[in-house]
């Protein structure tokens, strides 16, 4: 899930269904999780054995469809062709070690929307979130205007919200507390969602090394790291700066293998 925040340096507002969707939602056409055939991999002992860890760097190349102004029409059809990337990005990764994929179905909103299944999408105080029960995310981007800086912090939401997706097939998150036994009760859950959501942040960085020649300059993207996180988000989600530490970890080595946050010191994952 990706946080909403007053950004210092952006000036703007940063942070994983509806029956019948809105006309203004985006429904696209990815086939959903009860018509998809999946293969359960193999159980891994832990998430810091599995095989995502060994698919190679990215070499697919996705050029993007650029914004050409602050229109709805504009705006989701870049993030379809964000999220297009990203399917052509993973499946290939996947493929190379033998695991079986199938794309997120995503919905693009101008305010939040009820799911029977995930309830309120995004959730409170998010601007993306991935429902497991779904397998779909949301990304609310009615307050976002079209500028470089806004387009930059889009374009790492659905990046982030696909690596939940990411960490779901490849059954990572089947280990939701397993740093607890070191660290008990309320303080080890915090730091097994901090590796969590950091990891998918990482992973958000693979993808976006597939998009790198068409994105806003990456000054962009560190200016979405510039404000401030409530406590309790810092606990579960990690400080802006070890986030964005991860996001460009991720994108310079365009391996997944580099995003084992679970392996991290705890130092590493603040």
């Amino acid at each position: 899930m990706r946080l909403l925040l007053p950004l210092v340096a952006a000036g703007v507002l940063l942070t994983s269904c509806a029956e019948d969707p809105p006309p203004d939602a985006l429904p696209l056409g990815i086939p959903s999780w009860s018509d998809t055939v999946y293969v359960t991999p193999r159980p891994w002992a832990s998430p810091q054995d599995n095989p995502l860890y060994a698919t190679p760097r990215v070499t697919v190349s996705c050029p993007l469809s650029r914004t050409r102004d602050s229109t709805w029409a504009s705006i989701k059809k870049y993030l379809n062709a964000v999220s297009a990337c990203l399917d052509r990005t993973w499946k290939a990764e996947f493929d190379r070690v033998g695991m079986s994929f199938w794309a997120p179905n995503r919905t693009f909103v101008r305010d939040p929307r009820v799911d029977p299944l995930c309830g309120l999408m995004p959730h409170d105080g998010a601007s993306g979130t991935y429902c497991t029960d779904g397998g779909l995310f949301y990304v609310d981007v009615g307050r976002l205007a079209d500028d470089p800086g806004n387009i930059a912090f889009m374009t790492t939401v659905v990046a982030h919200e696909y690596g939940h997706h990411i960490q779901r097939l490849s059954q990572i998150d089947r280990f939701p507390d397993p740093v607890t036994a070191g660290t008990p009760g309320v303080e080890g859950a915090d730091l097994s969602s901090r590796r969590f959501e950091l990891q998918a942040e990482c992973l958000a960085g693979v993808a976006l090394n597939a998009m790198k020649d068409d994105l806003p300059p990456w000054q962009r993207f560190r200016e979405n790291y510039g404000g401030t996180l409530a406590k309790q988000s810092i606990l579960d989600h990690g400080r802006l700066a070890t986030q964005l530490r991860w996001l460009e970890k991720g994108f310079r080595s365009g391996k997944p293998g580099v995003c084992d946050t679970w392996s991290a010191k705890a130092g590493d994952v603040t």
